[in-house]
């Protein structure tokens, strides 16, 4: 077995207990016992548990994926591009949802995973601005508050994202993409000149 392949066992069992009982109850050992591995292991490839953590919110963090398609992966069509832009944004989410959910659970305890949670909806309404003003200067949107916009945007996908993320299809057995369509053609509606 590769050292690798034992640190992504300790990370996500790590992330598993943290998110089921909470980080000061996701012992070293219950980690250890869960990623198979010694506890010594542990201290071996990140010294103590906060490390796992560091380790953690490393690599879920700011993910440039998000900014790349919004600056190259435009059609100038608004209601094309925001279905697209909502899609990745929920599929991003959805990647790091562990974090989100322990960032929620450890907020007062660990303000970092916070802080780094708080740099995908802030990327995100910065490159939206951007898309807005362009929209508006090739005349293809009307003038706006364009932050008003961008948050209204984030929180619309957010809410979606919450909503899957903690209830699953309790609430809609809708599909993600015709509930994504849906709310992004009505927002749409609200910008074009």
């Amino acid at each position: 077995m590769t050292t690798k392949d034992t640190a992504d066992r300790i990370i996500e069992a790590a992330i598993q207990l943290i998110s089921e009982k909470g980080y000061t109850a996701a012992t070293t050992k219950a980690i250890a016992d869960l990623a198979q591995v010694n506890e010594v292991t542990i201290f071996r490839h990140f010294s103590n548990k906060q490390g796992i953590l560091k380790t953690i919110v490393d690599r879920f963090s700011y993910n440039p994926i998000l900014q790349k398609m919004i600056r190259e992966e435009v059609s100038w069509d608004l209601e094309t591009d925001l279905k697209h832009f909502s899609m990745k944004y929920f599929e991003y989410m959805m990647s790091i949802k562990d974090l989100v959910m322990i960032g929620f659970k450890e907020s007062m305890q660990f303000p970092e995973i916070s802080n780094e949670i708080a740099n995908v909806p802030l990327l995100f309404k910065n490159e939206l601005i951007h898309y807005f003003e362009e929209m508006h200067h090739k005349g293809k949107i009307r003038e706006v508050n364009y932050e008003a916009a961008a948050l209204s945007l984030i929180a619309l996908n957010f809410g979606h994202f919450i909503s899957r993320a903690r209830l699953g299809t309790t609430v809609s057995t809708l599909p993600t993409e015709e509930l994504i369509n849906t709310s992004v053609a009505i927002f749409s509606r609200g910008l074009i000149s």
